[in-house]
């Protein structure tokens, strides 16, 4: 698990780009082949691939199917063998990693907890070392760009929200708090209209549906969160939010390099080439080949901006086709079906509990904002998408290993050979998985 973690901060969290030191010893490709031997020799147990027999772990790696199988009719046959490669392959061990090494609920709020200060030791970073520029936004981030940043952190907010729950130990809290309040900062410094679009969402979510906190805790978490936004956010920020209400105004909604533009656009090779997409990671190539309008800026001279499809969806339907459309929401669907099936209360999953339930609705409030913001960015192969199924997976496989366990629970010792157990034994302690009283 102390693998899975550390791949997860260098491919999330890219500490080595915080720290070059990191990359230059090679630990990012070092940690990749060490996860991937120890997972070979490991599937075993509690770790045995069984326990993710479910179409959401499938899904990702039919996408990788589709990737491999349009290689040859990739408009950029290179780009996309080294994304294949270096980029989509490491997420997707990443995301076998999550999902086999978690074997408890021990294990998951381990790994949320890590996972947070991997966001929070970022944010961090980013706020003392990368300044704000003359337009209010982030300038030159590592890696990410400043609304790719605010997708990574609006997701992570429920994570800090998980964290305030009464039943933590304070100094989590104290530090959860913190990390919330950071997030806040950093979504505000982003100058993202997607990134603060989808805050607003998943503050929604919170006050109406994360009923693992109380109702008065979450309120007031939502409502410190607006009132942070309210103060720290200058009126450069707050001038480029009122943006939205005037969409006629906006270069995205009227330039041809605006985003409706390539969204049309971007339908349009999906339509031309629906079995396996223009190619992944050729997006770029598409616009300034394929585009009737990169054509019609040639004859006249003119250079079109090959830009990407800031769009998950379209960016999936355009390199992967229709069917890799269909799958990629078809696995965001199914994870929202099972997260939702992990209820609390009398009668509904005894073997579930409230912090099964906490942790169900942390994910989806975190999906929500993943898909939310990716409306706008193209975050589709982002590794953070493929912890979150990963995390889906884990939760799923532990509810199936109780299910299989019985009723008795994982406390009870097995049958001595022969001899069938006691009859107490046979029944689950109440206070364990469901509410007492």
């Amino acid at each position: 698990m102390y693998i899975t973690v550390a791949f997860l901060w260098v491919s999330v969290w890219r500490f080595q780009d915080l720290w070059p030191i990191i990359g230059k010893l090679q630990i990012p490709i070092l940690l990749e082949v060490v996860l991937g031997l120890t997972l070979l020799i490991s599937l075993r147990g509690p770790r045995q691939i069984k326990w993710t027999n479910s179409r959401i772990f499938a899904v990702p790696f039919v996408l990788l199917a589709i990737m491999i199988v349009g290689l040859p009719f990739s408009l950029w046959v290179g780009k996309s063998v080294t994304f294949v490669i270096r980029d989509f392959a490491p997420s997707l061990l990443l995301m076998i990693g999550v999902a086999v090494s978690l074997r408890e609920s021990e294990d998951i709020n381990w790994i949320a907890f890590v996972h947070l200060i991997g966001a929070s030791v970022y944010a961090t970073w980013i706020y003392l070392f990368i300044p704000v520029g003359t337009d209010g936004r982030l300038g030159e981030l590592v890696y990410y760009d400043a609304n790719d940043f605010a997708l990574l952190i609006v997701s992570t907010v429920p994570f800090a929200i998980y964290f305030l729950r009464p039943v933590v130990p304070a100094w989590k809290r104290l530090f959860a708090l913190f990390s919330l309040v950071l997030f806040v900062e950093m979504i505000i410094k982003s100058g993202s209209r997607g990134g603060f679009i989808a805050f607003v969402v998943v503050m929604g979510y919170v006050v109406v549906a994360f009923r693992s906190i109380p109702a008065r805790l979450r309120q007031s978490a939502v409502i410190i969160g607006f009132i942070l936004l309210t103060v720290f956010g200058s009126t450069t920020y707050w001038n480029m939010m009122r943006t939205m209400l005037h969409p006629q105004q906006d270069y995205n909604m009227t330039a041809d390099a605006g985003r409706k533009a390539i969204w049309k656009r971007g339908v349009g090779y999906m339509l031309s080439h629906p079995v396996v997409g223009v190619g992944a990671a050729a997006f770029e190539q598409a616009e300034g080949t394929l585009s009737a309008i990169s054509r019609e800026y040639a004859t006249q001279g003119r250079g079109l901006k090959w830009s990407t499809a800031h769009n998950s969806f379209v960016l999936v339907g355009a390199e992967l086709g229709i069917g890799g459309l269909v799958l990629f929401v078809t696995m965001l669907g199914t994870s929202f079906k099972h997260l939702a099936r992990i209820k609390y209360g009398r009668g509904e999953d005894p073997i579930v509990s409230a912090e099964d339930a906490a942790f169900a609705q942390t994910l989806t409030a975190s999906l929500i904002g993943f898909c939310v913001a990716g409306c706008f960015v193209s975050a589709s192969y982002f590794s953070l998408l493929y912890v979150l199924i990963g995390l889906v997976v884990a939760e799923d496989s532990l509810r199936s290993r109780r299910l299989v366990r019985g009723s008795a629970g994982p406390s009870t010792p097995a049958p001595v050979r022969g001899h069938a157990a006691p009859r107490d034994a046979q029944r689950a302690p109440q206070s364990r998985w469901a509410p007492a009283g």
